[in-house]
């Protein structure tokens, strides 16, 4: 009897971790409604367009690379529209991080012509110019976990090596995928994981200079100077519409 309370005890903890696990990647992380491109009025061309294209995106059942891009309409009322779902996330459960933020991203952003949202699993983002194969930085977010490393000056130093092998291993991807990830000890007490990824559709160099520019900003959001020495956040990412990095002290990637 002692052993079945235990192991209720036990599934009931694993029951609530998935579901806290699975909640955090639903989370919205971000969404940008770009209001100086303009808007649509509702029942217009363009919005018919914008739906096909969403529902274009939802419906495709080849994505099982995790990036899907898809343009419907012609001439102004054209919409571009681009999915990109993290390296390690299933078929299955990126097609439904893609679902849910087809549906979030219209009702956050009801009118605009070009919007953006993010979560843990994927990204989604539309807009009526082209955006196949460009790279574009902005608008981007950062995030980090407000707790601070005790050395950080051998934190950073690891750090930015982990990081810049992972931009060059993941710019070297294919054309369906740029995506790695990896990790490197700091002491015998501390290993930092990370990830790199970039919309399979930029080129090497485009991939590599998304990556700088994103580590740029590592200043900002999670490393800073205190006095002579460091202050370092136990881990951080930077999100843009073409890529994107994120760093933990725990493994976070499957």
């Amino acid at each position: 009897m002692a052993s079945l309370r235990l192991l209720f005890f036990f599934c009931s903890i694993v029951l609530c971790l998935v579901t806290l696990s699975v909640a955090q990647q639903q989370t919205v992380l971000d969404t940008i409604c770009v209001m100086e491109k303009g808007n649509f009025t509702r029942n217009s061309i363009y919005q018919k367009n914008l739906r096909g294209a969403l529902s274009s995106l939802t419906s495709n059942k080849r994505i099982n690379s995790g990036f899907y891009r898809v343009s419907f309409g012609r001439n102004r009322d054209q919409v571009n529209a681009v999915s990109l779902c993290r390296g390690d996330v299933k078929p299955n459960v990126c097609r439904s991080c893609i679902s849910r933020a087809t549906f979030e991203l219209q009702k956050r952003c009801p009118i605009q012509k070009e919007a953006v949202i993010w979560y843990d699993n994927c990204m989604l983002r539309y807009a009526y110019r082209y955006i196949f194969g460009n790279m574009e930085f902005e608008p981007y977010f950062w995030m980090n976990n407000m707790q601070t490393v005790s050395n950080a000056n051998a934190f950073t130093r690891v750090l930015s090596i982990l990081l810049n092998g992972l931009k060059n291993k993941a710019a070297s991807g294919s054309l369906r995928l740029k995506y790695a990830t990896g990790s490197l000890t700091v002491s015998n007490a501390q290993t930092i994981y990370a990830l790199v990824q970039c919309t399979p559709d930029l080129s090497k160099q485009q991939c590599i200079n998304c990556i700088n520019q994103a580590t740029s900003l590592l200043p900002k959001c999670c490393i800073t100077k205190q006095g002579r020495g460091l202050v370092a956040e136990q881990g951080g990412r930077v999100i843009a519409p073409s890529c994107n990095f994120r760093y933990e002290t725990n493994r976070f990637y499957a």
